[in-house]
């Protein structure tokens, strides 16, 4: 043993795949026990590292000659080595052609032989182990079993093994099962109960150990391949001499194909011993935790370290299904900074993951913890993987994706939506629910996830908050395209979202100002009954109470005149019913106003097809559920104003008409055919009545050619929506008041996206 503390890298100790991390928990976790309390481990460059006063060789030494294995025992499972087969008679039966059987349980096993070899053995190095399984052989005999016991003797077995077990063997019983109040439990971790279908990871525990060092001598002196392996494990080196025929179960999936001879398990059941010794040895530490968390369990959340039910989204092989066959997510911790044992036991113990108030219940709650910090401290990243069902009933530990630990402000936006993300996930994925629901929520869980990883790119954070927004948008259509589902479900419409949805998804591009002025649309109209109301956009868009936003209204169903056509009708058809809506109110002008206004470099780069018209539209659908009724005038800004470009005489004088405001301190009264007209492509007759209305308001308009492409001419009937403020009104007063006459330009058919 060297004075001072070595830095030990070992290599063959890595996050991925799950059998991995827990033999370096189990490597950690030894040493501290039975050897150095005060080494401390740390994750640095996907190795594991301890820092103990033993040295390589001496951390050698002690596994290879000092090792007391914990005692590994499953007595309630059928594989265990507590139960014998029933006896075979050479004769065949004549009608199945199977050899007889006897009715008599006395043929040994390879796991009863285990068991065997263990309370037979002579070393002190199991002398704890010879203790556990004859505890657990009388108490077998004791309850009469020849077989793995049902359900009710199996709960009473796994009581009274609890009860008369030592402390050192407890921890597995509580790693790997759990008594409640109305059934028994099993952690995810270690499959149902210490088993993965027919492995049973007692057994395969002692078959190993039997691998690695000879029972029958009392020093318990290692086998001859021993240290090759142990050195293949630890640190990585070349190991050859692996055994065959293991039995790799759950914990390294990747192993099933493909010739490795370096440390760890490889194809064709090649293992090595210490690895499937170390790994078993490592799942240890989360045995108290299991125990504290099933305490004070919450609805809807797995009662295990950092454990959570699965979400289907966000890694290569993701699919929907996944999330009912998955056995369940577990997140294992990676940190850089030093831990010692008592340390990382608390860390286990608590293994928890908070969103706002109330823990993670899923792989997306959990990344939103991650991501707003509402984990443990001192956690550099997590390491996500899923219990997925994978050829056939197989469950495999399938490493999903590594997300790190850092603050980011915009997952907190999520806030606004957590209750009703919550209920719309449980609704969307029930059998009933319509696939196109289904196929809404994977898409906004996917955007979630991506908005959760790091990224020191403002513009691509921005990005990503507007791709929440719009999968936030497509939940809202697939919900009203599924009336029936939704009232019968209770599903309510998206909580309206804050203000702060404006700022974090600001890319500065067109399609997010044109966006957000058209969803900050709002004016004073007048009900059946005379009373003043202010209608939104969002209300066009779907059937839903203008008043609060929270719940679906069939009354203003009528008002819903939204289309998943093309945005250009969709635009006039919105701009038609509240003009409409206008005049059945009495109002005297066009009154319509917007919290943000429009640049007119954008509008005439929207007019000439210049701009992304499908993500303004997607981002349309997503900005309508801001609460814009507290969102100041002009609360985001352009940085840098796009070029500036004065529209066309034909917008401006259009414009004009329905400005929302007065024109050289005129009032322009309320002219529906203007855009009627405007809309149905007919820009003659458009033009002609808005320069006769601007003329009749005493405005000095210049004569504007009338000749203009009827699909033009509905593109500049459908940027009317847009919202301007005073500065652009002036502006576009300028262009058609001057005693001249302005030519309109010479444009053909856009391009279409």
């Amino acid at each position: 043993m060297s004075a001072e503390l070595s830095d030990l890298i070992l290599i063959g100790c890595a996050p991925v795949p799950l059998a991995h991390y827990l033999k370096a928990l189990g490597i950690f976790r030894i040493v501290a026990e039975q050897k150095d309390p005060g080494a401390k481990g740390y994750w640095k460059g996907d190795c594991f590292r301890l820092k103990t006063a033993l040295d390589r060789g001496s951390l050698s030494s002690f596994f290879l000659e000092e090792y007391s294995p914990t005692p590994i025992i499953a007595p309630w499972n059928g594989g265990s080595g507590f139960y014998f087969q029933e006896e075979k008679l050479m004769e065949k039966d004549p009608l199945t052609g199977k050899k007889k059987k006897t009715g008599r349980r006395t043929q040994h096993t390879t796991a009863t032989r285990a068991v065997q070899a263990i309370l037979e053995s002579k070393t002190d190095r199991l002398t704890e182990y010879r203790q556990s399984l004859a505890i657990v052989k009388s108490l077998v005999e004791k309850m009469r079993l020849e077989e793995a016991p049902g359900k009710e003797e199996k709960e009473k077995l796994i009581q009274a093994v609890r009860n008369s077990l030592p402390d050192q063997a407890i921890d597995w019983l509580d790693a790997s099962v759990i008594l409640t109040a109305e059934k028994a439990r099993f952690p995810p971790l270690l499959g149902t109960g210490g088993n993965d279908g027919n492995l049973d990871f007692s057994s395969n525990f002692m078959q190993r150990l039997a691998d690695i060092f000879e029972f029958n001598k009392e020093n318990g002196k290692s086998s001859s391949q021993s240290a090759s392996w142990l050195n293949g494990s630890l640190f990585g080196e070349n190991t050859d001499g692996l055994v065959s025929g293991i039995a790799i179960g759950q914990f390294y999936p990747g192993a099933v194909g493909g010739s490795n001879s370096m440390s760890g398990f490889s194809s064709d059941s090649l293992a090595n011993p210490w690895d499937y010794i170390l790994m078993i040895e490592g799942a240890l530490f989360f045995a108290s935790a299991t125990v504290k968390r099933l305490q004070a369990n919450m609805p809807g959340v797995l009662s295990y370290p950092f454990s959570v039910h699965p979400s289907g989204v966000g890694y290569g092989s993701a699919a929907e299904s996944d999330e009912k066959s998955a056995r369940a997510e577990i997140w294992m911790p990676l940190w850089e900074k030093p831990a010692g044992l008592l340390e990382l036991k608390s860390l286990m113990s608590e293994g928890r993951a908070q969103v706002g108030a109330r823990p993670a219940r899923n792989g997306v709650d959990f990344a939103r913890a991650v991501a707003s910090l509402g984990v443990d401290k001192g956690l550099k990243s997590f390491q996500r993987y899923g219990f997925l069902e994978r050829n056939g009933k197989n469950f495999f530990s399938v490493p999903l994706e590594r997300i790190v630990v850092s603050r980011k402000i915009q997952v907190e936006l999520l806030d606004d939506v957590d209750g009703w993300l919550d209920y719309f996930r449980n609704k969307a994925r029930s059998d009933n629910a319509p696939s196109s629901v289904g196929r809404a929520l994977s898409l906004l869980e996917l955007s979630i996830l991506a908005l959760c990883r790091e990224s020191s790119n403002d513009q691509f954070q921005a990005w990503r908050v507007q791709d929440v927004l719009i999968a936030l948008g497509r939940c809202e259509r697939a919900i009203v395209k599924s009336s029936k589902w939704a009232k019968e479900a209770f599903v309510k419409p998206v909580s309206p979202l804050s203000r702060e949805w404006l700022i974090m998804a600001n890319d500065q591009s067109p399609e997010f100002f044109l966006a957000a002025s058209l969803a900050s649309v709002h004016g004073r109209y007048k009900e059946g009954d005379n009373r003043e109301f202010i209608m939104w956009l969002r209300s066009q868009i779907e059937p839903i109470d203008h008043a609060n936003f929270r719940s679906f209204d069939e009354k203003f169903e009528n008002d819903a005149v939204w289309s998943d056509g093309q945005p250009i009708s969709a635009m006039n058809d919105i701009l038609s019913r509240r003009i409409m809506m206008a005049v059945r109110s009495g109002a005297s002008s066009y009154t319509d106003h917007g919290k943000i206004e429009a640049d007119l470099g954008d509008i005439v780069a929207f007019i000439e097809g210049r701009i992304n018209e499908k993500r303004m539209m997607d981002l349309l659908c997503g900005l309508i559920l801001v609460d814009w009724s507290h969102v100041t005038e002009n609360f985001i800004e352009r940085k840098m104003q796009s070029e500036i470009i004065s529209p066309s005489a034909s917008y401006a004088l259009t414009k004009l008409c329905f400005a929302g405001r007065k024109v050289s301190d005129a009032e322009i009264p309320l002219v529906p055919q203007i855009h009627r007209r405007a809309a149905s492509g007919d820009g003659f007759g458009s033009l002609q009545l808005a320069e006769r209305r601007l003329r009749a308001s005493n405005l000095p308009v210049a004569r504007v050619s009338t000749k203009i492409a009827p699909e033009l001419m509905k593109r500049t009937a459908a940027a009317l929506l847009f919202p301007v403020g005073e500065r652009q009104t002036g502006h576009l007063a300028d262009i058609v008041l001057r005693p001249r006459v302005i030519q309109d330009e010479n444009l053909t058919m856009l391009r279409s996206e």
